[in-house]
């Protein structure tokens, strides 16, 4: 069984579903005439806390009895601890009252007692909520002017038992895991400063002076940033962001992805296509995560948990990405000033994505998984939309199972559920509805863009070489660790480099003279153009000259343009060995460096190939 809420002014509602079907004439006892302004469900949905003028009410989440009443005024924010024990609360400050009001507070709820105090001027969404817990709930943590400060749980009174002392912090992040906890700070720059993230474990930190990280990553162009653990507290993921853009490409500023291991064995600047970065997920294993990156179209790049790129699912009209709850299912959408396009995809175990169906979701505005990763639910909602407000959901193929409409729609999303809940199921056999097709959904077809007046009736493109649905160069598959992220085919050659092409460009004029000054016929021309191996022209192309000395010239400058570029792999092939010395001794390389020990087999077919 899973539910389905619903928040419309003042008022919210629970609706079951099972087996697909909707059962909306029975909704649960008493829930749809509570007055709300907001709601929070617990991290395993046993317990769902509303909002209303009268206080924060607390249910049960199985038959929604009331557990506790909490007489608070302005009531703005509300948050659970990770074990349910504690409940956070904040309250809009009385004017004038300064801060000798204790607006922020932690409660012991079932017991309906205060358990500590304290006093903050302003919420942020982004910030909330403002005290964070460990997993295990034997640690809060409070950020304040230049420090984070630690509490223990079971004894808030005492005060504060360590802090992270740190000039101008901005903000925090703490691992979930059971053992060997670590604390990720940020500092934005500032003065001519560089901004930087660092990572300290929780148990080596104390009232005195803070230690210094075990692991630490500089950056400019950083006012502030977001920071994600993954769910072992293995990899954290620093999003950073300015409000301007140095190269005047991007309304909406500049974002960097960066990613450091909790060991400081790896920090490094996830390489992603130029432009915004749209989203960034972990799995709920935290063994993968997806990053929607690059100017429109935007490609989407899978990474493993060490950063390294796993699979490229292509460019397309997408800034938002969802796992499913097992981090089995994956999928793409486009939404705010996007189509709505939906992409379904099942990701394999050695990490490459196979998509299952796609649908489009005009308007949407929100998306999520259900506890069981077989459902998707989207939502237009107030405010961002006054007009077409409900939800759908659909199939894990993108079979459409439901749509309803509401006349004003503030919020939907599923019941939180235990993460053992539900077992994690691969796609069915025939699960494209009752016609029990294979194939999954075509995509749905788009309107023809804008065409120019002078265009018109000519059967020029209207997109011309740039497409918001779809990037020619770039395709889905599986990708290699070579610096650009480009998908290696198995039995192709390695990618062309820059010198390669302008070499063989010279080469090709070089032959096509001495074509014409053989016998001046084109043909004769195109089959000296049309050798294949550039080891061909330095065993034998010094034979094929002709008895003219332009032609003996000619033949001389490709023997030494081939002479040459085969002397630059060679230095470059020495690099690669020298590299690989160092990786075997242990020493952290660059993920340039890395890139180009991957390089090694390309080289070596290249040099064979020119007869090294």
């Amino acid at each position: 069984m899973q539910q389905i809420y619903t928040r419309i002014p003042d008022a919210v509602s629970v609706l079951t579903y099972t087996r697909d079907t909707p059962d909306s004439t029975q909704p649960l006892k008493g829930l749809t005439s509570i007055p709300a302004s907001s709601l929070t469900w617990s991290e395993d949905g046993s317990l769902l806390a509303v909002i209303s003028q009268q206080g924060v009410t607390i249910r049960e989440g199985e038959d929604l009895a009331q557990a506790a009443l909490l007489n608070l005024p302005n009531i703005v924010a509300i948050a659970f601890s990770p074990k349910n024990t504690y409940l956070t609360t904040f309250q809009r400050p009385q004017p004038g009252a300064g801060n000798a009001e204790k607006n922020l507070k932690v409660w012991r709820w079932r017991e309906q007692s205060v358990a500590m105090q304290l006093f903050q001027k302003s919420y942020s969404r982004d910030m909330w909520p403002a005290i964070s817990f460990t997993g295990d709930e034997r640690s809060a943590l409070h950020l304040v002017t230049n420090a984070v400060n630690i509490y223990d749980p079971a004894n808030f009174p005492a005060g504060v038992q360590k802090k992270l002392g740190l000039k101008a912090v901005g903000g925090f992040a703490v691992s979930q895991n059971a053992c060997a906890i670590h604390l990720a700070a940020y500092v934005p720059e500032g003065k001519g400063a560089p901004g930087f993230v660092g990572v300290w474990p929780l148990d080596q930190l104390s009232k005195a002076e803070s230690p210094p990280p075990v692991a630490r990553r500089s950056f400019f162009r950083a006012t502030y940033a977001k920071l994600t653990w993954n769910a072992p507290g293995t990899g954290l993921l620093a999003l950073t962001a300015t409000d301007t853009d140095a190269t005047n490409q991007s309304y909406y500023g500049e974002q960097k992805l960066s990613f450091l291991s909790a060991d400081g064995a790896n920090d490094c600047l996830v390489q992603l296509k130029e432009g915004p970065v749209h989203d960034v997920q972990w799995t709920r294993a935290g063994d993968y995560f997806a990053v929607v990156a690059g100017f429109m179209p935007a490609k989407t790049t899978l990474f493993s948990a060490s950063c390294k790129p796993v699979f490229d699912l292509g460019s397309g009209p997408h800034n938002l990405v969802r796992w499913s709850p097992q981090g089995r299912f994956l999928t793409l959408a486009g939404f705010g000033n996007l189509p709505g396009d939906v992409l379904f995809f099942d990701r394999k175990s050695d990490g490459r994505c196979k998509q299952m169906g796609a649908v489009r979701a005009e308007n949407g505005v929100s998306l999520e998984w259900s506890p069981d990763g077989r459902h998707l639910l989207t939502a237009t909602t107030a405010p961002r939309l006054r007009v077409d407000n409900g939800y759908q959901m659909y199939r894990y193929t993108g079979e459409k199972l439901l749509d309803e409409r509401v006349p004003v729609l503030l919020e939907a999303g599923w019941r939180p559920a235990p993460q053992d809940g539900f077992p994690d199921l691969p796609q069915s056999p025939r699960s494209n509805g009752s016609t029990g097709s294979s194939a999954p959904p075509a995509v749905p077809q788009r309107a023809a863009g804008y065409v120019a007046p002078h265009l018109r009736g000519s059967g020029a493109s209207a997109g011309g070489k740039f497409s918001m649905a779809h990037d020619s160069e770039s395709s889905r598959g599986r990708l290699g660790l070579d610096l650009h992220h480009q998908r290696l085919v198995p039995g192709a050659a390695p990618p062309e480099s820059k010198t390669s092409s302008k070499n063989a460009k010279r080469r090709g004029r070089a032959k096509g003279k001495s074509g014409e000054d053989v016998d001046g016929n084109e043909a004769e021309t195109a089959q000296h153009n049309a050798k294949p191996a550039p080891s061909e022209e330095v065993q034998s192309g010094m034979a094929s000259m002709s008895v003219t000395g332009g032609e003996q010239g000619n033949g001389q400058d490709a023997a030494a343009d081939s002479a040459k570029r085969l002397r630059n792999l060679q230095k470059k092939l020495r690099q690669v060995q020298q590299l690989k010395e160092k990786q075997g001794k242990g020493e952290t390389l660059e993920p340039e460096q890395v890139a180009k020990i991957g390089s090694e087999a390309g080289l070596q077919a290249e040099i064979e190939e020119l007869g090294g």
